[in-house]
Formats: structure tokens, C-alpha cells, sequence
């Protein structure tokens, strides 16, 4: 019996907390690879016309992971695109099945003392207006760690890595998951 290897489309989709680089990343790897860089909460952001700190005041987090999860679906038919997620994408049941079927799936994964350093000051989350930043942010992490890795294919801690070096490292692994499956 011939060996059926199933047809994936040929993206590349970044996973991770807040503040882990995902946009960044999206944006260095993209052109390398003659691919389009999307990103799910700009995307968001521009269907609404309102920040998502906005959104989320006005819909609250269930209603935004709603839209979230529409405009993931709307990428389906589409490829050659690195596509960086919302830190919460992962949460809402079905996603990581839409996820993996968009594509190659890429954790990028940051320790809780990197991410403090990038989202201090930054008032635009609003999962982290709390009293207790960093102690919701470790809640939040310990809640998403298992999903992360449920969706992911790849994972790359990307602590002491800069975006080009992500990037170079991420379509070299890329290159070789897709030979293995086309």
C-alpha cells in the first residue's frame, strides 16, 4: 500500500506568550522566504478600528478570543504567509486544531524575567492590569505551557536570540519540515 502523506499547506505560523517576539520574528522572516507577514491581532485591530485594549473593554476577553478565532479561520485558504498569533490564541477550543492545519506551528517560548523586562511600562495589555503583573502573567503562563505545546511542531526558546537570528534559524527548520511533507 503507497504511504499517503497528508498535503500541508506551506505557512509558517508563530505561537508564544506576549511579548516573545512573534510580530517581530514575522516581519524578519518573511521577505527570506518570499512569504507575507500577517498578524492576527493587527488584522484585529483594523477590522474593529479600535486598539485591543479597547476591544477588550468593550467585549471582554471571551468576545475578543471570539473575533481572534474568526480571522484565524479566514487564513485558511491562504499561502505562503508567516503568521504571528496572540499570545491567547491557543485558549480557545478548536484553535489549535485550525492552527496546525494552517501550517507549520512555531512556539516561540521566553522565560517570565524576559518577558517582564519587554512588557514594563507597557499599558496596551490588558491581561496584565492587574495589581500583581508578573504574578498573572506566571498564572497565565502555567495555564497556556500545555497548549503551546499541544499546537506546536517546532519550539525555540528565543531568550537571548535576536529577531534575524530567530529568523534564520526558524526557515532553516521550516525548510526541512516542509521537504518531509511535499
Amino acid at each position: 500500500m503507497a504511504k499517503i502523506i497528508r498535503r500541508t499547506p506551506v505557512n509558517l505560523i508563530l505561537i508564544g506568550f506576549m511579548a516573545t517576539g512573534k510580530s517581530t520574528v514575522a516581519q524578519a522572516l518573511a521577505p527570506g522566504l518570499g512569504f507575507e507577514a500577517v498578524d492576527t491581532d493587527a488584522l484585529i485591530v483594523g477590522r474593529a478600528g479600535k486598539p485591543i485594549s479597547e476591544i477588550f473593554e468593550e467585549i471582554g476577553e471571551e468576545g475578543f478570543r471570539g473575533v481572534e478565532s474568526e480571522v484565524l479561520e479566514e487564513l485558511l485558504p491562504r499561502e505562503r504567509l508567516v503568521i504571528s498569533t496572540g499570545g491567547g490564541i491557543i485558549t480557545r477550543p478548536g484553535n489549535i486544531e485550525v492552527l496546525r492545519s494552517l501550517g507549520m506551528v512555531i512556539w516561540l517560548n521566553a522565560g517570565i524575567d524576559v518577558i517582564m523586562d519587554r512588557v514594563a511600562g507597557n499599558d496596551e495589555r490588558p491581561l496584565l492590569q492587574t495589581d500583581d503583573p508578573r504574578k498573572s502573567m506566571e498564572e497565565l503562563m502555567a495555564g497556556r505551557l500545555e497548549l503551546y505545546r499541544q499546537a506546536a511542531d517546532d519550539c525555540v526558546e528565543v531568550d537571548n536570540l535576536s529577531s534575524e537570528e530567530l529568523a534564520y534559524g526558524i526557515a532553516e527548520s521550516a525548510r526541512v519540515w516542509f521537504a518531509g511533507r511535499h
